[in-house]
């Protein structure tokens, strides 16, 4: 029989049951019981058969050696501890290597040792353990097919479903054109049509973008494992914590965000984090806390990463960065705390004494923010020396497709996301000044640092004094900054493609697109401009 044509099929169910199995081993470990064994074992089972009926003998082998551990834990022959827990996590790593090789069209890996080992193993200190009968210890062996719900759902390609959001959006520019020829022309017969169609394709476009939609859990899940294994290999406690796992946003969006989180979580760890004995003689709980959480507001999500270690002391992220020449002595004496912290987002930045193999490198940081804002995000950091820290990303649902502000910036047309502007003004040329090279906006009695987006983008200035000089209000680590503009054109709804090189290489652009008239209308990173220094 040729299976073939169903790998993709059992890769994606086997990896669901994988992501499964290793959050419950997790659950199973932290509760101290064999709770979830039962749950755990109907995963192992399916994995097995599934495995068996591709004729990938080393995925059901190892699989079965799975099953026959957790058959003992289930029957009180093994205690559901980290000795077990150890190996039910390394099976289920081994096998999702498998399950990856099987993907890219190649044959598994033998897991002939990791299975014997499986097959043998016993406790440590061996206890003989008093099987407590209840009505949920008697679990069918036999396979059974998962329930449905009352919404019955297939499976479909991930690249047909980004195909269907460059249509749409390609629908939407093509809209735009019409919209100008029946204005143009002055066609009233088409306006009601149009408008019919309008509404139509707004519809097809929340559709489209409703099916992209999937659970943070579907990445969450993978990093309880991740902190597991960092805590252990750094001799700390650690209670990690994930809130918001049932939150939806775009799958584009969380392939961006996983490495981002991970390095988050890594640094949380190895830097963040204090060992027992330092916590303890802190006053602190022996334990430390760290927390991924997940709300959505609007059409925006927050990511936040928290945690109750030593926290970031400014004093020494200052002299780090005056010692490695990312910043002048003067200027770093004048930065206030918001901009202190950003410091460790700097390319090359590191407080780190000496490189570990988990974080320190000095390198990292610099990546999350700029992945983060590229995606039309932002990036903020709060922290407490001795109390924690708490670093909250804030993203948008969906990047295909836009509400933009647009704007006149010497020749050019740019948009800003609307989600990233907090107001606009238009002031007076008297109510800019020249402070060290820099100017800045006196608005309300404050001083907000104020980025002209004809220089940022080697535009000509316009000609003659202006009676008045449109402002765009946004934020960088929650301090004001205005972006100076020629002319405030209106908002628009835009279909943003990604820049390829050498554009995309270009300072404080995340996107483009092309207008109803032809027009190419580049986005504009609001948090890179107004990070920008002349």
């Amino acid at each position: 029989m040729d299976t073939s044509r169903y790998r993709d099929l059992f890769v994606s169910e086997a990896q669901e049951h994988l992501n499964a199995l290793g959050s419950l081993a997790l659950q199973c470990e932290q509760v101290g019981t064999a709770a979830p064994v039962h749950e755990m074992f109907r995963h192992a089972h399916s994995l097995k058969g599934m495995a068996a009926t591709m004729r990938f003998t080393p995925v059901s082998s190892l699989a079965h050696a799975l099953e026959e551990l957790l058959v003992k834990i289930r029957d009180g022959k093994l205690p559901a501890d980290r000795g077990t827990v150890d190996l039910i996590l390394a099976a289920v790593t081994a096998l999702e290597q498998s399950v990856h090789l099987i993907s890219q069209g190649n044959e598994p890996f033998e897991h002939t040792d990791l299975a014997n080992r499986i097959c043998r193993y016993v406790p440590p200190e061996a206890v003989t353990l008093q099987h407590q009968p209840s009505a949920q210890t008697t679990v069918s062996t036999d396979h059974t097919f998962r329930k449905t719900d009352d919404r019955a759902t297939t499976r479909i390609k991930t690249e047909l479903l980004d195909r269907l959001v460059t249509l749409s959006g390609e629908l939407l520019t093509a809209r735009y054109m019409f919209e100008e020829i029946i204005q143009r022309r002055q066609l009233t017969e088409l306006q009601q049509p149009f408008k019919e169609l309008s509404t139509l394709l707004r519809l097809l476009q929340n559709e489209v973008v409703e099916a992209r939609m999937v659970p943070f859990g579907s990445i969450a899940e993978r990093f309880p494992r991740m902190v597991r294994d960092l805590a252990h290999r750094s001799g700390k406690e650690v209670q990690f914590r994930i809130e918001g796992e049932g939150i939806e946003l775009d799958r584009g969006i969380l392939q961006q965000i996983t490495e981002p989180l991970m390095h988050l979580l890594r640094n949380a760890v190895d830097h963040g984090l204090e060992t027992s004995i330092l916590r303890s003689a802190r006053g602190k709980p022996a334990e430390g806390t760290l927390t991924l959480a997940l709300r959505r507001q609007a059409d925006r999500i927050m990511l936040q990463v928290s945690d109750d270690g030593c926290g970031m002391d400014p004093d020494r992220i200052r002299a780090k960065a005056v010692d490695q020449g990312l910043v002048a002595r003067n200027r770093a004496a004048s930065l206030s705390l918001e901009e202190t912290l950003l410091l460790v987002c700097t390319p090359g930045f590191s407080t780190a004494e000496q490189v570990s193999d988990i974080s320190g490198r000095g390198v990292g940081m610099d990546v999350v923010r700029s992945t983060i804002q590229a995606l039309g995000g932002t990036l903020t950091i709060d922290s407490t020396p001795a109390k924690g820290t708490v670093i909250t990303l804030n993203l948008p649902i969906s990047t295909a497709i836009m509400h933009a502000l647009l704007v006149a910036c010497g020749n050019l047309q740019i948009a800003v996301p609307t989600n990233a502007v907090t107001g606009t003004l238009e002031i007076s040329p008297e109510a800019v000044s020249h402070n060290d090279g820099e100017l800045k906006l006196r608005h309300k009695g404050n001083e907000i640092p104020l980025r002209s987006l004809a220089r940022l983008f080697c535009q000509p200035e316009p000609q003659g004094q202006q009676a008045l000089l449109p402002v765009i209000l946004t934020e960088s680590n929650r301090q004001p900054v205005g972006l100076l503009a020629d002319r405030i054109l209106g908002q628009q709804e835009l279909f943003i493609r990604p820049l390829q090189p050498p554009l995309s290489s270009l300072r404080g652009l995340s996107g483009a697109c092309l207008t109803g008239s032809g027009q190419i209308i580049f986005m504009v990173d609001p948090a890179a401009c107004a990070a920008a220094r002349w």
